[in-house]
């Protein structure tokens, strides 16, 4: 059976960095949502303009932009052995992407949740130079503002969310206020785990 992942968590707790390493260690293709929307947005097309203007007020894209773009993204690979970071983010992306999943034969594996402290999340937003020049192109750009107003946005939406995979067994929660190395290892614990219970 394909290995088919989500990783979210707050911006800043490390979810891309642990979708890469994941993508390498089990040879998964990774998806980053916001690189997914960043490309359409270079290219000026109209998924991306519409995009940008939701993206520039730091608020989530409507799911009538963004599942269309990532089904797109998903069938491209037969819609197997994936990873995506970032997604989903609100809790009707959840259902839609548990639903066509299932639709294509090819359920969701795992959703990965990464804890993170947002003192902590302040304290990398001044510190990642990449942070720092995402930051700057956004009107309320110190960190302590970003990391407030993300912090509201994520715990006005994260428990439905988690309480949706939960109830099918597919939530796996872990502390990203650790360095990189001892979170992958819970992971890719979980992950092996996972894959033995599939071929019983």
């Amino acid at each position: 059976m394909s290995l088919n992942l989500f990783i979210i968590g707050p911006s800043g707790s490390g979810k891309s960095t642990q979708a890469k390493l994941i993508a390498q260690k089990y040879h998964l293709t990774h998806f980053s949502m916001g690189s997914l929307l960043r490309d359409e947005i270079s290219k000026s097309s109209h998924i991306g303009l519409d995009a940008k203007v939701y993206i520039d007020k730091g608020i989530p894209v409507p799911a009538d932009i963004i599942l269309p773009l990532l089904s797109d993204a998903l069938n491209k690979i037969n819609n197997q052995n994936f990873i995506v970071d970032g997604f989903p983010r609100l809790i009707n992306q959840g259902h839609y992407i548990s639903q066509y999943l299932n639709s294509k034969h090819s359920p969701l594996s795992l959703l990965i949740h990464l804890t993170c402290d947002f003192l902590e999340i302040i304290r990398r937003r001044q510190n990642n130079p990449d942070f720092q020049k995402e930051d700057k192109h956004r009107s309320d750009n110190t960190p302590q503002a970003i990391a407030n107003r993300q912090k509201l946005l994520y715990q006005a939406n994260i428990g439905p969310i988690l309480d949706f995979f939960k109830n099918h067994n597919k939530l796996f929660e872990v502390d990203g206020n650790r360095p990189i190395e001892p979170i992958f290892t819970d992971i890719c614990q979980k992950i092996d785990q996972l894959q033995i219970n599939k071929n019983f």
